[in-house]
C-alpha cells in the first residue's frame, strides 16, 4: 500500500519530491535537499566512528537543529534513536539508561548532560548542524548491530518495516518509565494517516513546537510532515506568548498541539494576538480554539504511543456543536482505519492492529521486547472511555488517575472543566484522599492566594454528590512534567499544605 518501507526511504523521497520544503526549527532551518546531504554526511561520520545498522543512540536533550539532524542521519543509516526527556534527574535517566543499554548517549547543548557511564558511550552532537559531530564509544566495546557493506547513508533504507526504528519512555507515574518499541511500520502508517487527515501537502509548514520525546510533535509533525513532503519545523521550548507571533514569522499552516498548551494559549492569547496567522488546521483543537483563532479545521482525538500513536480521531470546525460532556477534547470520534477497539465491562479501552506493526512492538525489557498483549492480540490501554450514540468514542480518563466513589468514578476533567469555567479557577487539579466508608473523596488543589472562595464553593455544591471535594488544600505550586506541562496528580499529595478549607 506505501511505497515507502522505512524512515530512511520516506525521508529521501521526501527530499526528491520537496527539495525547497524546510527543515529544522522556528529559528534555523535549511532546504530538505541540502538536510538530506548533511545528514547523509554525518551517517557517514558516525559510521566511521563505530556505530551500525541496528545500534542504538539515546537522544537527551530539548529539540533543536542538532537534535532533528541527529535523527535524521539516524534513520538513513538505521540507527535506532531511544527519545529521552532531558529534564529528568540524572540517577533517572542513568537507570533508564541502563534499562535502555545504549552504545551511545548523545547531547546537544551545554544545557542538557547525559550521564556518563563505562557501559555507553557519548556523543557530543553540539555541532551536529554544522557537520561535525564527535563519538566516542565505551572503553573495549564495540556497538551492535549489524556491520553493512556499502555506503552508510544508504544502510536505513534496508531496514524491513518491522525493524525497530525508535523507543519512547512512558511518562512513568509510578514506577520507572518505560520504554515503548516503535518499528518503520509504525511512523510510515501513523505519518501518512496524520497527513490524510490533516490534509498536508508540500505547499505546508507543519509547526510542532512541543518536546521531540513525545509522540506528537515526531510522528504527527515531522514523520507526518515528510510524508506529505511539507516543511517541518519544531521548536526548543513552547511559549504562548511567543506562539502567534512565531506561527506568523514562519507563515505556519498547521499546527501540533497538545491538551496544555491548548489550554494555555486560550486562557493567554488573544485573537488581536493571532490576527494574520496562516493558520488552515490545528491538530488537538477544540470548536473555542477554532472560533476565537479563526482557524478552519481541527481534530481531537485518542492515542498513546503504544496505541499506534494514534488510534481514534475526530474532524471539528467553527461552530459544530460540542460532541460530549466530557469536555471539547474528550470527543476521540471513529477508530483509525487499520486498528480495532472496543472496551472491557469497566470501561477500559482495549485497541489491536488490523495490519501488522501498526501498533508499538511492545516494551523494552531486560533487553528483550515483550508484546504486553492478551491471547487476542488486544493491548489493554489503562485509559477509561464510553461509546456515545454513534457508535464514537468520548475518552473519560486514566484509571491510574482514577477518583472512584462509592463505586462510580469520577469524571477529573469534566469537574476540572467546570470549576474552571464557572469558577474562574487556574493552576488547580482535582485529586483524592482516603475515605474508610466510600474508598476516595475528591480533594481540590489550589495554588492562588486569593481564591474567590464562596465562587467555588457555590460551583462545588453544584456538582452531583460523589463529584464534590470534601476539602480545599492550597500549595506552593502544582507538581508538572516538564516535557508537556502535564500535571502529575499523584505528587500532589506530597506536597506542603499552605492552607486548608473543609467543605461539608
Amino acid at each position: 500500500m506505501f511505497s515507502n518501507q522505512n524512515l530512511a526511504q520516506l525521508i529521501t523521497s521526501a527530499a526528491k519530491r520537496s527539495p525547497q520544503a524546510l527543515y529544522g526549527t522556528d529559528q534555523v532551518s535549511k532546504p530538505l535537499c541540502d538536510a538530506l546531504e548533511l545528514a547523509r554526511n554525518l551517517a557517514r561520520q558516525l559510521a566511521a566512528s563505530g556505530l551500525r545498522r541496528g545500534s542504538t543512540v539515546a537522544f537527551i536533550g530539548a529539540t533543536s537543529e542538532h537534535y532533528l539532524i541527529l535523527w535524521m542521519a539516524a534513520q538513513l543509516m538505521g540507527v535506532r534513536t531511544a527519545l529521552i526527556n532531558p529534564h529528568y534527574p540524572q540517577e533517572l535517566l542513568r537507570d533508564m539508561l541502563m534499562d535502555l543499554k545504549p552504545d551511545a548517549a548523545a547531547c546537544f547543548d551545554d544545557a542538557f548532560a547525559a550521564p556518563a557511564s563505562p557501559a555507553w558511550g557519548q556523543l557530543d552532537a553540539r555541532r551536529a548542524w554544522d557537520g561535525q559531530v564527535a563519538l566516542t564509544l565505551a572503553e573495549g566495546a564495540s556497538a551492535s548491530g549489524t556491520a553493512d557493506a556499502g555506503d552508510a547513508a544508504d544502510w536505513g533504507a534496508q531496514c524491513a518495516g518491522g525493524d525497530i526504528a525508535s523507543y519512547m519512555h512512558t511518562s512513568g507515574t509510578s514506577g520507572r518509565p518505560k520504554f515503548c518499541a516503535q518499528s518503520h511500520t509504525y511512523f510510515i502508517r501513523l505519518g501518512r494517516f496524520i497527513a490524510d487527515s490533516m490534509g498536508y501537502t508540500w505547499r505546508d509548514v507543519v509547526y510542532a513546537p512541543m518536546p521531540m520525546f513525545h509522540i506528537n510533535p515526531l510522528g504527527y509533525g515531522v514523520v507526518a510532515g515528510l510524508t506529505a513532503g511539507a516543511s517541518t519545523l519544531g521548536t526548543s521550548r513552547f511559549s504562548a506568548a511567543e506562539f502567534w507571533s512565531t506561527v506568523k514569522r514562519i507563515r505556519a499552516s498547521a499546527v501540533v498541539l497538545h491538551g496544555t498548551p491548548l489550554k494555555m494559549l486560550l486562557r493567554d492569547t488573544t485573537t488581536q494576538d493571532s490576527d494574520g496567522h496562516q493558520l488552515r488546521a490545528v491538530f488537538f483543537a477544540s470548536e473555542e480554539f477554532l472560533t476565537k483563532f479563526n482557524v478552519p479545521t481541527g481534530i481531537t482525538l485518542y492515542g498513546s504511543t503504544e496505541a499506534g500513536g494514534l488510534c481514534h480521531l475526530w474532524q471539528l470546525r467553527p461552530g459544530d456543536a460540542e460532541p460530549a460532556e466530557e469536555g471539547p477534547t474528550q470527543y476521540a470520534g471513529r477508530v483509525r482505519f487499520d486498528m480495532d477497539a472496543k472496551l472491557s465491562d469497566d470501561g477500559e479501552i482495549l485497541v489491536r492492529e488490523l495490519s501488522k506493526d501498526t501498533m508499538f512492538s511492545g516494551y523494552l525489557r531486560d533487553g528483550v521486547i515483550d508484546p504486553s498483549l492478551d491471547e487476542q492480540g488486544w493491548f489493554h490501554t489503562g485509559d477509561r472511555s464510553r461509546v456515545d450514540q454513534y457508535g464514537n468514542l468520548v475518552f473519560i480518563e486514566r484509571l491510574s488517575e482514577a477518583i472512584r466513589v462509592n463505586g462510580e468514578y469520577v469524571p477529573i476533567d469534566y469537574v476540572e472543566r467546570k470549576l474552571e469555567t464557572e469558577a474562574g479557577l487556574s493552576e488547580f487539579a482535582l485529586w483524592s484522599k482516603p475515605d474508610a466508608v466510600s474508598g476516595q473523596r475528591p480533594v481540590l488543589f489550589v495554588t492562588d492566594p486569593n481564591l474567590d472562595l464562596a465562587r467555588t464553593t457555590a460551583v462545588i455544591k453544584s456538582l452531583p454528590g460523589i463529584m464534590r471535594p470534601v476539602e480545599i488544600l492550597r500549595i506552593e505550586a502544582l507538581p508538572r512534567d516538564t516535557g508537556v506541562n502535564k500535571v502529575q496528580r499523584r505528587r500532589l499529595v506530597d506536597q506542603a499544605v499552605l492552607w486548608r478549607h473543609a467543605l461539608a
